[in-house]
């Protein structure tokens, strides 16, 4: 993965299924998003820190919402654990999935 790559899970469906699941109900709807590294590629005990920025609609009201998604990369030396995970943090909440 590049500095640049993010994984291809990480796309609307996966954020508008954590958001689901995470209180803001089955009408919520990601419109657009920005998606990044949140740290230098490597820069964090094997995992990678993704920051992304939601443009959302709920029940028709429109709002941004922040996130930051770890992850435990699918290559290298870390891979051999066999865990994927992902913690999303936003501002007072916290989801896992």
């Amino acid at each position: 993965m590049t500095e640049t790559d993010t994984p291809n899970w990480l796309d609307t469906s996966f954020f508008e299924t954590a958001l689901r699941s995470g209180g803001y109900g089955p009408n919520v709807t990601v419109t657009s998003s920005e998606i990044g590294r949140a740290t230098v590629a490597g820069d964090n005990y094997g995992s990678d820190i993704f920051r992304a920025k939601l443009q959302v609609t709920v029940d028709g009201r429109r709002s941004t919402i922040s996130l930051i998604v770890k992850w435990l990369p699918e290559k290298g030396e870390m891979a051999k654990v066999n865990i994927l995970f992902c913690v999303m943090l936003h501002i007072g909440d916290y989801v896992a999935c």
